[in-house]
């Protein structure tokens, strides 16, 4: 089975093995039109449950890579390894807080005075202790979402360096690993809105195309308000999809 050792880096199994089998494919192991094993053989390739199979066969079915043929099986009908589209499903706060695939850039480091009142009473800070930072993610390298990201002074002053950005990993992370009780929550808000002059060409857009705004408070175990973001996407570049169940 595929064991991704980080809790913060969790996936749910049939997304892991959903993107070895889209990696085969790129690799080669299967061309388009050519039928994928039968459940059962995957099952015992990854060493997962046929739910988990059917999970991932359905994933894959989704986002346009297999089609089922009914009493023949599933077959490969593309895959785009040069796409700028990053399309991500969403069913738990560890998905939300990774970005496997994707590379960030360091516009701005934390820096203080650029905080607004709202956001600064939503950590619970007086506004002159809030520090902001200003981040670009990419897929395959197309920019396709600038990130304002804030944090108390305390723990954006701790946050890693420069160099450390240039990878795929997030700040909300990295700001897991220096607190004594893990991130637990996040309340989210998301809007339509319209690219400004400032940020359209961060995220590969023109000045009043319609972006989405995404915007994030995240929790420790204590209830305590650890960081806020706003984020905006190209959706051109950028689909986002929650995968929704109901308590039994």
């Amino acid at each position: 089975m595929i064991v991704e050792t980080h809790s913060y880096l969790k996936r749910p199994a049939y997304r892991l093995v959903a993107e070895q089998l889209r990696r085969r494919a790129e690799r080669g192991e299967y061309a388009v039109g050519d039928k994928l094993p039968t459940e059962d053989q995957l099952r015992h390739t990854f060493g997962v449950s046929r739910h988990t199979i059917r999970q991932a066969i359905g994933h894959l079915v989704e986002v346009g890579m297999v089609h089922r043929v009914q009493g023949s099986g599933t077959y490969l009908i593309g895959y785009e390894t040069n796409s700028v589209r990053y399309q991500r499903a969403i069913g738990s706060l560890d998905e939300i807080m990774s970005w496997p695939g994707t590379t960030t850039r360091l516009l701005e480091p934390f820096r203080r005075g650029v905080s607004e009142p709202a956001i600064a009473r939503d950590l619970g800070a007086d506004i002159s202790d809030v520090r902001c930072a200003l981040v670009q993610r990419c897929y395959n390298d197309a920019p396709f979402a600038l990130t304002r990201h804030y944090m108390v002074s305390s723990l954006a002053d701790n946050v890693i360096d420069r160099a450390a950005w240039e990878t795929d990993s997030t700040i909300i992370q990295s700001a897991e690993r220096l607190l004594p009780e893990g991130i637990v929550s996040a309340t989210q808000s998301i809007h339509a809105t319209r690219a400004e002059e400032t940020e359209s060409e961060l995220i590969g857009c023109s000045v009043g195309d319609a972006v989405l705004l995404i915007e994030r408070l995240y929790h420790d175990a204590g209830g305590r308000p650890v960081e806020f973001t706003a984020s905006r996407f190209n959706p051109r570049r950028y689909s986002y999809r929650m995968d929704l169940g109901r308590h039994r």
